[in-house]
């Protein structure tokens, strides 16, 4: 069985998308065997579309939406 997880990141604007895809993409270089990673933006809509063949795109997927959250955090207090 083959799994698949899709995150969508709604962005205040296209800058903060740019930056959220930037962060994340940068902190998921390696993904695990088997695994594949896909990385969509339109202007402020940033999906990623985890696959794979257990359940290793759940932990993925749960591991995105923890550093976007950081990320929301850092955003903010720089804003």
């Amino acid at each position: 069985m083959r799994l698949r997880a899709r995150v969508v990141f709604e962005c205040a604007g296209a800058r903060e998308a740019r930056s959220l895809a930037a962060t994340l993409h940068a902190d998921n270089r390696t993904i695990p065997k088997g695994q594949s990673l896909r990385v969509e933006r339109d202007s402020r809509r940033l999906t990623f579309v985890i696959e794979s063949p257990g359940p290793a795109c759940i932990a993925s997927a749960l591991s995105l939406l923890s550093d976007a959250s950081l990320f929301q955090q850092v955003w903010t207090l720089a804003s």
